[in-house]
């Protein structure tokens, strides 16, 4: 028996698994980010807006309730958040570009 071709069928099987788990995985999560498009709209919108600079202002002042949350008030949250999400754009472009280079 060719120990070299059963090898190599058993990684290449451990790949495809992988592989197949982690496309699963990443419609999955695609799906969830398409849904969730409206919100991430609207948080940008909001986030570039006058009502966010007088939301901002009235943080700073204690005019909302200690215990509501505020990280969207943040100078840097919503600004993270969109760097994130451009690092990993730029990161499935550049696996994009890999396999298109595959012969």
């Amino acid at each position: 028996m060719d120990t070299a071709s059963i090898e190599r069928l058993i990684q290449m099987e451990a790949a495809l698994n992988a592989w197949t788990e982690l496309g699963d995985r990443a419609e999955l999560l695609l799906e969830q980010m398409e849904a969730a498009a409206p919100q991430l709209e609207a948080l940008i919108r909001y986030y570039s807006s006058p009502q966010w600079q007088l939301d901002y202002q009235r943080s700073n002042r204690g005019e909302y309730p200690e215990e509501l949350p505020q990280g969207v008030l943040s100078e840097d949250a919503v600004f993270d958040l969109l760097t994130q999400l451009y690092a990993h754009i730029q990161a499935v472009k550049a696996l994009d570009e890999r396999m298109k280079a595959i012969p």
